[in-house]
């Protein structure tokens, strides 16, 4: 059964757009310094670019991981406003975890998505793989990202429409959920490719976003470096050639504008540093519990606190930053600066401070341990999730194609402009935003 996706009405006053149709790519984990690496195969990135716009860097959201990104960057603001603040989200007062993409997205993001704008408009829209999609009413042809019970991909959240429609066109869906998070993942971003590249041949859609997620699982198991973390990429990369060839097909590349991007950056980390020794030292064991490892390290305020213990607790930091453990101690003031909220504006937020190390240190909670000092990790940690303006966070940005300038090179910018860039594209109404219109890589500036 075909399905039968609404007439676009912006096609009855498309003289209005800038672009008719707009791709947004996300590679997983696609730093900035990849695209740097001339030995690294990506001709279709690298054309392009060639005839397109590449931003120097891009800054991503905090925590640097893939959904609160990834929700950034369809929504334009921060996560303490779209409410996707983290891979896994727990709410304290419960103890329920799970993971923001299972629930239907209209219950996990908080703010208008591109989506709704393009369907208030009339636009058709599909999406493979992107997360927070679940039952999104906006999306006409959708294969959203969820999950199982075993943490892999789960085909039940597909409309059976959709699978009958690519299953009939002869595309073999059913072999990217079966060859999700294994060996076989970058065979299956090339099936989730030539889904969208059928999509775009029977529907030509206005609006399409697609996530490939080989390329992270690649880096977190060998680091970004690795030959088969690079093989990967170039693997991405024909993903991207089969989507331009999708357009050409469709007979709608020269009205198309394709923005590549990702969700964060990578970088290889090799020590430990248990954090729990300043909290005991200062006598503030049963006033605070600490929360989460890694990159950041939530610290709350226990029922027993008192305003009497805030100087130890005040030295507690201090000890840690005197240590070199910790660059950064953010506190109720500065949350919103960080993208996230205040520890009373919602329940998932895990902690009044948040305690922020270096890129070069994971943060362990450890009691039984009463040495602060860095050591060796096990097994080296490759990933990311640390402070957004770190160079090795930064994702890479690339536009092309409708409305776009050729051939430019643009400086700093941040996933939070590609919402409302793209809603300038298409002619979009998306209501209030973080990021701003990237002009300057505009043909109408």
């Amino acid at each position: 059964m075909r399905i039968k996706l609404p007439l676009a009405g912006a096609l009855l006053a498309s003289a209005a757009l800038a672009a008719q149709h707009v791709v947004i790519v996300t590679v997983d984990g696609l730093a900035a310094y990849h695209l740097l690496n001339q030995q690294l195969l990506m001709p279709n990135i690298r054309d392009l670019i060639d005839n397109g716009v590449w931003a120097e860097s891009s800054q991503t959201v905090f925590p640097s991981v893939t959904h609160p990104s990834h929700t950034t960057i369809l929504t334009g603001v921060e996560p303490r406003l779209h409410g996707v603040l983290g891979n896994g989200m727990v709410n304290r007062n419960t103890g329920e975890r799970f993971h923001p993409t299972n629930r239907p997205r209209k219950d996990i993001v908080m703010v208008p998505t591109l989506f709704d704008a393009a369907k208030a408009k009339g636009l058709r829209t599909a999406a493979f793989y992107w997360p927070e999609t679940k039952d999104d009413p906006s999306i006409d042809f959708n294969i959203p990202e969820v999950f199982n019970d075993a943490n892999a991909a789960d085909i039940r959240a597909v409309p059976p429409e959709v699978l009958r429609e690519l299953r009939d066109a002869g595309v073999p869906i059913d072999n990217f959920f079966r060859w999700y998070g294994g060996p076989r993942a970058g065979a299956g971003d090339l099936i989730l490719a030539d889904a969208a590249a059928h999509a775009i041949r029977a529907h030509k859609p206005n609006l399409i976003a697609i996530h490939l997620v080989s390329t992270d699982g690649a880096q977190h198991g060998y680091g970004p470096h690795h030959y088969l973390s690079q093989s990967a990429i170039t693997l991405a990369d024909e993903c991207i050639g089969t989507i331009r060839r999708a357009l050409d097909v469709a007979g709608i590349a020269s009205d198309a504008a394709i923005v590549v991007t990702a969700d964060h950056g990578f970088h290889s980390v090799y020590e430990n540093a248990n954090v729990w020794p300043a909290f005991a030292s200062a006598g503030l064991a049963g006033k605070v519990k600490l929360h989460g490892a890694g990159w950041s390290v939530a610290v709350e305020l226990a029922a027993a606190f008192r305003p009497a213990d805030q100087p130890a607790l005040d030295a507690a930091f201090t000890q840690l930053k005197q240590a070199g453990l910790v660059v950064r101690v953010a506190g109720p003031d500065d949350m919103h600066a960080l993208g996230q909220p205040r520890y009373e504006e919602s329940d998932y937020a895990a902690g009044h401070y948040l305690l922020i190390p270096g890129i070069d240190l994971h943060l362990v909670v450890e009691p039984d341990n009463p040495s602060m000092k860095r050591r060796p990790k096990p097994v080296p940690y490759h990933g990311h999730g640390y402070l957004p303006h770190h160079p090795r966070m930064f994702p890479a940005l690339v536009l092309s194609g409708a409305g776009i300038r050729r051939g430019a090179i643009v400086g700093h910018v941040r996933n939070l402009d590609i919402a409302p860039t793209v809603a300038h594209l298409l002619d979009l109404e998306l209501g209030p935003t973080s990021g701003r219109v990237l002009r300057e890589a505009l043909t109408d500036k």
